[in-house]
């Protein structure tokens, strides 16, 4: 189809506001992609097809979510579905069957998948979002796939788990823990083992993991303690604003609610767009060049990270070593205890090119255990001596002088923990570094209680951590 028959298409499929304004319109990878938004940019409405016009994705989001409306029955919002479904694919449901159904905050999702040895493939089939009131506000679809072989001889499971228990280990450490994520009753920092690997699957066919990762380039040459500050930063109320380098000349172009955050995005009052460009890069443009974007944390009404894309200049040529006292400075500006939770992370070979210089640290609590998946980042501007980035934890680091000493449970015991829990399912795992659309049927590890992922023991309780379905 012609562009402008493809943007026809799109539009007939859906109903759009007289309030929005298409915002991005692009051709890529085999499909068309059109988004509607409204003047606050907290609705839209994004359509994508295959260049026949084919219907690929719809979503739907807008502010009329709520719990307080009466909800269509779920055998109802599934018939919605089918015949959405079969209004855009008639003969669907000769290659996909209805697999399961998934409860959602505001919404039902229904899969529709392509079944081969009772089991769904992946990366294939599609899904529908019906809201309470019966409409459909969410469709993706990935197709029929080439049917897979399937192996003649399978990997007895009681081989696998003595395979898997032979080579897992267990490291003390302390990660945040979400209740929509994770079967944890609240939100935290957990002391934990941690399961090395965590990510278990073998072939179905044979003895083999499928998946070793092993970056040796990645692994930091060692981690140096951060000293007691000898000259004291005077703490000064400053505004998030003062601590960012928002100057008066720039305003609030986006407030965005992110749920634990909130997002906030300013640029300079008299900033406009060179030329109107509707492709994706238009927009990251719109949404990005020469702004500043920071992340504030509910809770707490503090910085938790913020990024300058607006380039700032200065005459300064400041070293590696004065540009590491400017991190330390404004860590400290941001939270006098910062050192006694950090480690500067020191890596075997640094970049000789680059153009600002960036300090990663690793959080460890007070006995030196690290903190899984949460890094401290500053970047410092040689040229003016400011901040342009700073990523901060996801918690209040204080919460670190909480962590016990010690675990309840040894190693030993979460090892036997794990034994006893640990079981395989078989799923149909997509190729992704073939040429053709390809399968493989493997061995996935999970719980044989829940039936999901193991992914800690709790160090304090023994307690099974699996990630949620």
């Amino acid at each position: 189809m012609l562009k402008e028959e493809l943007r026809k298409r799109a539009i007939s499929m859906v109903s759009i506001p007289g309030n929005f304004q298409l915002y991005i319109e692009e051709y890529s990878g085999g499909e068309a992609m059109f988004s509607w938004t409204n003047e606050e940019h907290d609705e839209d409405i994004t359509v994508n097809l295959d260049l026949v016009g084919n219907l690929l994705r719809l979503s739907i989001d807008m502010n009329n979510k709520t719990k307080d409306s009466i909800p269509s029955k779920t055998e109802e919002r599934k018939e919605r579905a089918e015949r959405f479904f079969i209004s855009h694919y008639p003969n669907a449901l000769n290659d996909l069957t209805f697999y399961k159904s998934k409860k959602l905050t505001y919404v039902h999702r229904f899969f529709y998948e392509q079944i081969v040895m009772g089991l769904p493939l992946d990366n294939a089939g599609c899904y529908i979002d019906i809201d309470s009131l019966g409409e459909v506000v969410e469709f993706t679809y990935k197709g029929v796939k080439p049917t897979p072989e399937i192996p003649a001889i399978l990997i007895p499971r009681e081989k696998l788990i003595d395979h898997a228990l032979n080579r897992v280990d267990f490291q003390l450490m302390i990660t945040n823990l979400y209740t929509d994520i994770h079967n944890v009753a609240e939100d935290g920092i957990h002391l934990v083992y941690d399961l090395e690997p965590y990510f278990m699957e073998y072939k179905a066919d044979e003895m083999e993991p499928t998946l070793t990762i092993i970056h040796e380039e990645d692994e930091p040459q060692s981690c140096v303690t951060l000293e007691s500050p000898t000259n004291t930063i005077i703490q000064k109320k400053l505004s998030n604003e003062e601590i960012i380098g928002i100057s008066e000349q720039m305003e609030v172009i986006r407030e965005v609610d992110m749920g634990e955050e909130t997002g906030i995005v300013w640029r300079e009052q008299d900033w406009e767009m060179k030329e109107e460009d509707l492709s994706m890069n238009g927009f990251f443009t719109r949404q990005t060049e020469d702004t500043v974007k920071a992340f504030i944390s509910k809770k707490t009404g503090k910085v938790r990270s913020f990024i300058w894309f607006k380039e700032r200049g200065g005459d300064l040529q400041l070293g590696r070593e004065e540009c590491y006292q400017k991190a330390l400075d404004f860590l400290q500006m941001i939270d006098p205890d910062y050192y006694e939770y950090l480690q500067l992370i020191v890596w075997e070979e640094e970049d000789e090119t680059r153009r600002k210089e960036s300090f990663t640290f690793q959080l460890i609590s007070g006995y030196d255990i690290p903190v899984q998946l949460e890094l401290v980042m500053v970047v410092v501007n040689p040229n003016t001596g400011e901040i342009d980035h700073y990523s901060g934890p996801s918690f209040d680091v204080k919460q670190l002088s909480q962590i016990p000493a010690k675990p309840a449970i040894s190693k030993e015991e979460a090892r036997e923990i794990f034994s006893n829990h640990l079981d395989f399912e078989l799923a149909w795992s997509k190729d992704y570094d073939s040429e053709t659309e390809s399968y493989s049927l493997v061995y996935k590890a999970c719980d044989q209680y829940s039936r999901t992922p193991i992914r800690y023991i709790d160090a304090m309780n023994g307690s099974v951590i699996f990630t949620k379905e």
